[in-house]
């Protein structure tokens, strides 16, 4: 088997994994995802992105065309900075040391 066939078929059981996740956040209640499983998720991805980030700063948090809307940004970056132990004030004061 080659290293591309060995790649491709580890990635079917990620891209059916990554499908049923997307189907539990979408229905949560269909299929029973927990606000528990949801934070984790949500952690996970947070360090994920932020590593990511790290290497290339021009990096989008979102897909082109996506649809999330500015006021769930606003309400998703509230809970996040409140999660954190950190206010606008001092995100302006990170941004501004990191450049």
């Amino acid at each position: 088997m080659s290293k591309y066939e060995q790649l491709a078929a580890k990635a079917q059981p990620l891209s059916a994994s990554l499908d049923h996740v997307l189907s539990a956040l979408r229905a949560p209640e269909v299929h029973g995802l927990s606000i528990g499983q949801l934070q984790i998720l949500l952690a996970e991805v947070v360090r994920n992105y932020a590593e990511l980030r790290g290497t290339d700063k021009h990096l989008s948090a979102f897909p082109k065309d996506n649809d999330v809307s500015v006021t769930e940004v606003a309400i998703a970056t509230t809970g996040l900075l409140e999660a954190a132990d950190l206010a606008v004030f001092e995100l302006g004061m990170w941004q501004t040391l990191k450049q």
